[in-house]
């Protein structure tokens, strides 16, 4: 039961992952968490205990310059 569980809990962290890749493609790692430009506006976002939470950031690396359909 727990292996299935894991398994389940695996799965839907890929299909996050996957479906959040899908906004954008600009990223830089930095520490535990990642800058990410969404909607063409920095984000900085980070993992704890598998939950990603984004929150706009304007102190970012990235020059968040590209025109990405929201």
């Amino acid at each position: 039961m727990r292996r299935k569980t894991l398994t389940v809990l695996g799965v839907l962290g890929v299909l996050a992952f996957g479906t959040a890749s899908l906004f954008d493609r600009a990223e830089a790692a930095i520490g535990a968490c990642t800058y990410k430009c969404i909607c063409s506006v920095p984000n900085r976002c980070c993992t704890v205990n598998g939950v990603t939470t984004c929150k706009p950031d304007p102190n970012s690396p990235l020059q968040c310059t590209q025109g990405y359909p929201c």
